[in-house]
């Protein structure tokens, strides 16, 4: 028996993962590793199984975006070496410590408070990044004095250990290239800064996807993969350079749930927005916007059924919505393949991310706990995770 009960599923290709890993890995550097970058939720993807397949394929460590996504990595008995590159609150870092996760920092109060923390509960020490402002204005310091003061009050902190400085590209997967250039040559001048007041410099990294696929020379210690590890690239742009080749690791998909053929003109869905007309025959797909599927796609966009494109007609229901089947032949448990590729035809993230108005990020992201993951290697099941039910079945292992 299936270990979930619906007839909507996300398929991850972890064959994919470790073509991306090994594609970046010829990419970069030799000295430059990879931390493979696996927060939400590994991009919908699922982070405990890519994480494991990143590793496996190449990576040295992972990065979250807060303690608690580091947490469930942990818990799942990944042991290597995790970074959270958001803020965490200071109260946390004794669960970090025990948790051996390393934090970003960038404020030295917090670092004073933390090593405090930790010496009053006598737990080891916990590694810190300080985060450096170059130009994306969310964290991180912007001064030379402020990174001073940073590494100044770090370094006077016995349960804190300097582990990495990095910085963050605002406009890397443009064109025009002058403004991560310019963040580029401010983040190598506080570095010297660094070198200047005699100070012995941790692991250094800069690039995310993007700036790895178009500098990779920049990649110094370390480059982050986050969107490339999913086969995604960051923009259009970025796509239409072909420096690398990446394999989108996901497809959605669904089985229909009823069929009818409309004998007379029939509305479909809220708002009567759509009238099928005699003849057509009408499927309801058991997925909605309560799964992440998003209602701008209300009479707008395809679904694929036989290698065809299906039409969704009406608008996108909370838990289902409707498509016109051409062929008239569709049968209930028939599949249907709502990103990714059937036959010829494929529903990339790039359309669908262009269709609602947003990046190709944010689709997968969008894909939440009611659905569950099915993972593939070699073409054949290897496991299997249901957000909803927290049911994570073991990894199956497939000789290569």
């Amino acid at each position: 028996m299936k270990p979930f009960c619906r007839d909507t599923w996300v398929e991850v290709n972890l064959d994919a993962i470790r073509a991306n890993v090994e594609t970046f890995r010829s990419h970069i550097p030799a000295s430059t590793s990879i931390i493979a970058v696996v927060k939400a939720d590994g991009y919908g993807h699922g982070s405990v199984r890519v994480g494991e397949e990143a590793l496996a394929s190449g990576a040295e460590s992972l990065a979250v975006a807060m303690l608690d996504e580091a947490i469930v990595l942990r818990e799942a008995g990944i042991e290597a070496p995790i970074l959270v590159l958001g803020f965490t609150p200071v109260e946390s870092v004794e669960l970090a410590s025990r948790m051996n996760v390393e934090l970003t920092a960038y404020n030295s109060d917090w670092i004073i408070q933390a090593n405090t923390l930790l010496q009053q509960a006598n737990l080891k020490p916990i590694g810190l990044q300080i985060k450096v402002d170059t130009g994306m204005g969310r964290l991180g310091v912007r001064t030379q004095e402020e990174l001073l003061q940073v590494v100044s009050a770090l370094e006077q902190s016995p349960k804190l250990v300097w582990s990495g400085v990095f910085t963050h590209f605002a406009c890397a997967d443009e064109k025009n290239t002058t403004h991560v250039r310019r963040q580029h040559e401010t983040f190598q001048s506080l570095l010297q800064s660094l070198r200047d007041a005699g100070k012995k410099l941790p692991k250094i990294h800069c690039c995310n996807t993007a700036a790895a696929i178009a500098f990779p020379e920049w990649g110094y210690d370390s480059i982050r993969l986050g969107i490339g590890l999913y086969g995604l690239y960051p923009s259009p742009y970025m796509k239409e350079r072909k420096d690398v080749s990446l394999v989108p690791a996901l497809t959605l998909k669904t089985r229909i749930a009823h069929v009818k053929t409309a004998t007379e003109p029939m509305t479909i869905s809220y708002g009567a927005t759509y009238c099928a007309q005699p003849g057509e025959q009408v499927a309801t797909l058991p997925i909605g916007y309560a799964d992440g599927f998003s209602r701008l796609l209300s009479n707008r966009g395809d679904v694929l059924y036989n290698g065809s494109r299906a039409p969704i007609i009406g608008k996108v229901c909370m838990d289902q919505f409707m498509v016109r089947l051409e062929q008239g032949t569709g049968q209930v448990g028939d599949e249907v393949v709502l990103y990714g590729k059937q036959g010829d035809e494929e529903i990339s993230l790039d359309e669908v991310a262009a269709q609602i108005g947003t990046i190709n990020y944010e689709v997968p992201c969008m894909l939440n706990y009611r659905i569950p993951r099915v993972y593939f290697r070699n073409q054949t099941e290897v496991g299997v995770f249901h957000p909803l039910t927290m049911k994570q079945t073991p990894q199956k292992t497939v000789n290569n």
